[in-house]
């Protein structure tokens, strides 16, 4: 990572991106670190540190070690423990998740409550205006102490511009969402689809991972996707659940026939449960309530699983070859079920990969289960109102 000289006012505004960036999720660190780090000037990272120390974003936190070479130990610093704050919102079809967060994405208060069941945008904005207020309350925070708002929902987003062009799960269409938010709530928001939110939190948070390419498959009731490439968000959208996977004349939500999401999504496992033949597995409401019975034994649900992981793994297998990422991470409420998806559908990837992808790729499932959506929301808000990932960007690219 290099730092930014050049043009004072904007290598100003990117290396104080860069000092903050290093610092994320928690980072202790000390001047001369960051200093070796982003390849800056030890002037130039006290004058920013500094900076950030007036604002109050950055803490003194004590001192380090003593050096090898004697002398003063060094002064630690990092992201302030408590304020300021982003507030994400993790707006599902089932459920919508409001967490207030620090700025190393530490959630401090979280409620969860079912959505609105009218699901026309009116009552939406305002019952997240309601869960915003709540939240507040309970912390005693005021909105002064808020930097911005990070929002994760289902559907095509242009994260720029803050519209939603079409939510499935809504019925909205062109709605300039964003900006109906903010006005709302008098908060600087930001705005995307639910799925590459959840990719740029795993990204954030999954030090373990060690990789710059990933791609993220969101299975839930439909099956979305994101690519993280050289360590960002790929923003253009990713439709892995309407790729052709089966002949199978099998009617998709969006029109098309043999769709893996009208095969391996759980409003898929949830209509075959529905028409099977087994009277257990019919009554079951949820594809959690399939999941339940599948571990319990009941063949009929072990064979939608096994069919559903089939299907996953054999489109898995596609995306790989294409994209060659060095991890593959499935997440959502149906990969919840783990136990159940894992063999079958490694079995079927590995049947129908060639070797030199299966050795490049790491297949792996996601470790955050139902808190993937709100983690992406708040990393939404830090990436764009502290982190401002845009400079970062073009930091990297000089």
């Amino acid at each position: 990572m290099l730092g930014v000289r050049g043009d004072p006012e904007s290598a100003r505004f990117i290396n104080r991106s860069l000092v903050l960036g290093s610092m994320k999720s928690g980072e202790v660190l000390s001047r001369a670190e960051l200093a070796r780090q982003l390849r800056l000037s030890k002037v130039t990272i006290s004058q920013v540190v500094a900076d950030l120390i007036s604002e109050g974003l950055v803490e003194e936190t004590g001192d380090g070690g003593t050096s090898s070479t004697g002398g003063r130990r060094p002064r630690l610093i990092r992201v302030v423990s408590s304020g300021p704050y982003v507030i994400g919102l993790d707006i599902g079809l089932t459920n919508t998740v409001v967490a207030l967060a620090g700025l190393d994405g530490t959630r401090i208060e979280q409620f969860r409550e079912p959505t609105d069941v009218k699901h026309d945008a009116g009552s939406i904005l305002a019952q997240i205006e309601t869960l915003t207020e709540a939240i507040l309350a309970k912390r005693n925070v005021p909105r002064t102490m808020i930097l911005g708002v990070g929002i994760s929902i289902g559907g095509l987003i242009d994260g720029g511009t803050g519209y939603i062009a079409f939510s499935p799960d809504f019925g909205w269409e062109e709605l300039p969402f964003r900006g109906m938010v903010e006005q709302r709530l008098g908060l600087p928001t930001i705005l995307d689809n639910c799925t590459r939110a959840m990719a740029l939190g795993e990204n954030w948070h999954e030090k373990s991972y060690d990789t710059r390419n990933i791609f993220y498959v969101n299975v839930g009731h439909g099956i979305g996707s994101a690519i993280v490439m050289h360590g960002r968000i790929y923003n253009n959208n990713s439709e892995f659940g309407h790729i052709r996977i089966t002949n199978r004349d099998v009617l998709c939500d969006c029109g098309k026939r043999g769709c893996l999401e009208a095969v391996a999504s759980g409003h898929a496992i949830e209509k075959l449960a529905a028409a099977a033949q087994d009277a257990q597995v019919s009554a079951a409401r949820s594809a959690k309530e399939v999941a339940m019975l599948a571990s319990a034994g009941n063949a009929t649900a072990l064979g939608i699983f096994r069919d559903a992981s089939r299907y996953l793994g054999r489109a898995l297998s596609i995306a790989a070859t294409l994209f060659n990422p060095d991890r593959v991470v499935i997440a959502g409420g149906v990969a919840s079920a783990r136990h159940l998806l894992e063999e079958p559908l490694m079995d079927e990837y590995t049947a129908t990969t060639m070797d030199v992808i299966k050795n490049s790729t790491v297949v792996t499932f996601s470790s955050y289960g139902m808190d993937a959506g709100i983690n992406g929301a708040i990393c939404l808000a830090l990436d764009r109102f502290v982190f401002h990932g845009e400079a970062a960007i073009v930091a990297n690219s000089t």
